[in-house]
């Protein structure tokens, strides 16, 4: 999967530069993937690049790790408490469903211009889709096991680590896959309204700038960097899914 991926952005990038030379297609409009890769390579050298990408990769961890946490408890917890969940549930739609771009300034009014703003902002929107995996794991999980259980008299604690954990393990995986892609966008999110440092602010800056090829470099490295961190959720939600089938 990783190969047809490398394959098909090779191909992207000959058709992009057929496409900028075939139709001399001007620099500021659209500049060839060279010119893209040398302002990457200038920026690099001049203007902290490495460092803004430390900063996104920071915020987006920090809040990945925090929603996810947040979201594996919630989820035990509605999972396990059902009328706490119908009395979370309204105040978790209404938190999903508000347009995040409408929530960042609240948050950087409530928190300052830092990164913790952007860390809350990727947490709420990783929460949502872990809590739901894990929710729907534990409820769902294999009936036979929860048998099993009761007939060995297992304590709570042992049936949660040994038969629940396992069996919504999947599930929570899935979400977190699905919350990497989330978790980038909320990212640029906060750093476009407001930041001082990040992947986000380059690519804000170069929009003020008129400069398309900052703009395409920053899409380009946030789409990157996006892919890295599915990918990597991907092989470990593969990896796992091997060894709880071969146990």
């Amino acid at each position: 999967m990783l190969l047809r991926g490398i394959a098909g952005l090779f191909a992207t990038l000959v058709i992009w530069t057929a496409i900028v030379y075939l139709f001399n297609v001007p620099a500021y409009l659209l500049p060839g993937p060279v010119a893209v890769f040398d302002r990457i390579v200038f920026l690099f050298e001049n203007a902290k690049l490495a460092r803004h990408i430390w900063v996104t990769l920071s915020e987006v961890i920090g809040g990945f790790i925090a929603g996810t946490l947040v979201g594996i408890l919630a989820g035990v917890v509605f999972a396990w408490l059902p009328r706490v969940e119908r009395f979370a549930t309204p105040l978790i739609l209404l938190l999903q469903t508000a347009p995040k771009i409408a929530i960042a300034p609240l948050l950087l009014l409530w928190l300052g211009i830092g990164p913790t703003p952007k860390i809350v902002l990727i947490a709420i929107v990783t929460f949502f889709p872990v809590m739901a995996g894990m929710v729907t794991g534990l409820r769902y999980g294999e009936g036979s096991f929860r048998d099993l259980a009761a007939v060995l008299k297992l304590s709570p604690w042992q049936r949660f680590c040994h038969i629940e954990l396992p069996s919504a393990l999947p599930s929570v995986l899935a979400g977190m896959a699905v919350a990497t892609t989330l978790a980038m966008t909320a990212a640029v999110i906060g750093e476009l309204i407001g930041a001082n440092e990040g992947i986000g602010y380059l690519l804000s800056s170069g929009q003020e700038n008129s400069d398309t090829a900052v703009v395409i470099g920053m899409v380009m490295l946030l789409s990157l960097i996006g892919w890295a961190f599915y990918e990597i959720i991907e092989l470990i939600r593969r990896r796992s899914l091997s060894r709880f089938q071969l146990s």
